[in-house]
């Protein structure tokens, strides 16, 4: 058994990119995606990095594919189909996935849109922030707010 090399990517806030869940071996940069379809939580991919292809084929819906693995932990990540699409195009599965976002690692499967602006980012956290903070303050002021239902002695 050989020594394993593995590619891996630029670890900087421009470069973003995809990784397996179990290992973290990087696989693909985002640009790379050119679909992703959010319902079925996959994308189709080309140019991945660090993966085993099945030799044995089975047949999903109509068409005939090759499992992808993890080359690291051997994870089962997706698949391609035969015949081989144009450009290596790949499926992966984006719950097997992480997502490098330039600052830190997040569940790939729950993003909306991958390559996110860092300032808009930040942006909607503060907004977020801001709501919880009022939603506790009218809680606050619920409890100071004394009606006629509430129990007040009269003598």
């Amino acid at each position: 058994m050989g020594r394993l090399f593995l590619v891996e990517f630029d670890q900087t806030p421009e470069v973003h990119f995809y990784c397996c869940r179990t290992c973290q071996a990087h696989i693909v940069l985002a640009q790379h995606c050119f679909s992703r379809m959010e319902q079925l939580r996959e994308g189709f991919f080309t140019n991945v990095v660090n993966v085993v292809v099945d030799e044995h084929t089975r047949t999903e819906g109509f068409s005939q594919v090759e499992d992808i693995h993890c080359v690291r932990c051997n994870k089962p990540l997706g698949w391609r189909y035969i015949p081989a699409q144009p450009n290596g195009t790949v499926l992966l599965k984006l719950a097997h996935l992480l997502f490098w976002d330039g600052a830190r690692l997040l569940n790939a499967d729950t993003l909306l849109d991958p390559v996110v602006d860092q300032e808009n980012q930040e942006d909607h956290d503060q907004e977020n922030q801001e709501n919880q903070e009022d939603q506790g303050n009218q809680g606050e002021e619920d409890e100071d707010d004394q009606g006629p239902d509430d129990n007040v002695d009269i003598d």
